[in-house]
């Protein structure tokens, strides 16, 4: 029988962080690109703020990307859409600016890792995710991303990132340490031999 306090013990996801390589800042880009990566599954939490991108593009310009397995279209918007694949992946990832975490605050999306936050951390952007379930584990506000609650906040937080590219930069290399700290494979596997280490095994029973 193996044994323990009887505590449970929250382990988020971890990621490999020598794969997933800060981006290289480009200072003659024309545009700011704001970016998703999800499946079909997920395409409903981005269809919820399609009118932030349209009240956001009224005040500012900047490209919206998506990398997904699926088709999308957003009138008035300058739009690009990449099919994912493994090979092109990092390196589609890296040419974000901002990366986006929509959700909705429903018991599904509570059991949700936030993984796509981590990996925008990953690479050394700006999150800006709501405010629900793990993400607000994983994300401080303004210090390693940006949490938000409402669409005005969503328009408010990516027209300040798009305008400030010193707050881009302070916050993704904010985001990075603490990917490295706390989500890299080596931080998550000294999580597991701490817990593993912290249990008793009766042979006698």
């Amino acid at each position: 029988r193996i044994s323990n306090t009887g505590l449970c013990t929250y382990i988020p996801p971890s990621i490999d962080t020598n794969r997933f390589q800060p981006k290289k800042i480009d200072p003659n880009k024309e545009k700011v690109i704001i970016g998703w990566t999800g499946t079909f599954s997920s395409k409903k939490y981005l269809d919820k703020i399609q009118n932030v991108f349209i009240k956001l593009s009224k005040k500012v310009e900047f490209k919206l990307k998506i990398i997904g397995n699926f088709t999308y279209e957003l009138s008035s918007i300058d739009l690009e859409v990449v099919q994912w694949n493994l090979k092109n992946e990092i390196e589609d990832l890296q040419s974000f600016d901002i990366g986006i975490y929509p959700l909705s605050s429903q018991s599904w999306v509570d059991g949700k890792s936030g993984l796509k936050a981590i990996q925008y951390m990953a690479i050394g952007i700006p999150s800006v995710a709501s405010n629900v379930g793990n993400t607000s584990m994983i994300l401080t506000d303004r210090v390693n991303g940006f949490l938000v609650n409402d669409e005005e906040q969503w328009v408010d937080v990516l027209e300040e990132l798009v305008l400030n590219p010193q707050l881009r930069q302070k916050i993704g290399k904010q985001a990075r340490l603490d990917v490295e700290v706390k989500y890299s494979l080596n931080a998550i596997g000294e999580k597991y031999d701490k817990i593993l280490n912290s249990m008793t095994i009766d042979l006698n029973d």
